[in-house]
C-alpha cells in the first residue's frame, strides 16, 4: 500500500515544532511567501528539512535550503523526493 503525500499540514507542525512557534504558521494563504518574509530563518528551515527526511526515509541536501524558498516550493520537492524514493 502506497504511503500517502506528504501533507501541508506535516510540514507546518514540523516547522512550528522546530520554531516554538516563532514564525507565521505555514498555511494554504501563506504557500507562496519566502520563509525569510514568514519568519523562518535557514537554521529553521534545515532543522525541519533533517526531521522530514528522516520521517520520510528520503535524504534531503543542504542546498535544498536555498531551491525551496517558499512552503510550496519546499512541500513540491519534499513530494517529489518521497515519490521517487518509494519508487526506487
Amino acid at each position: 500500500m502506497p504511503e500517502p503525500p506528504i501533507t501541508l499540514a506535516e510540514v507546518a507542525a514540523v516547522f512550528a515544532a522546530v520554531d516554538g512557534g516563532e514564525g507565521v504558521p505555514l498555511t494554504e494563504e501563506v504557500l507562496d511567501l519566502s520563509f525569510y518574509d514568514l519568519g523562518h530563518d535557514s537554521l529553521t528551515v534545515l532543522q525541519a528539512l533533517a526531521v522530514l527526511g528522516d520521517r520520510y526515509g528520503v535524504h534531503v541536501g543542504k542546498e535544498l535550503v536555498v531551491d525551496a524558498e517558499t512552503p510550496r516550493l519546499l512541500l513540491d520537492i519534499l513530494q517529489r523526493l518521497a515519490d521517487w524514493s518509494r519508487s526506487a
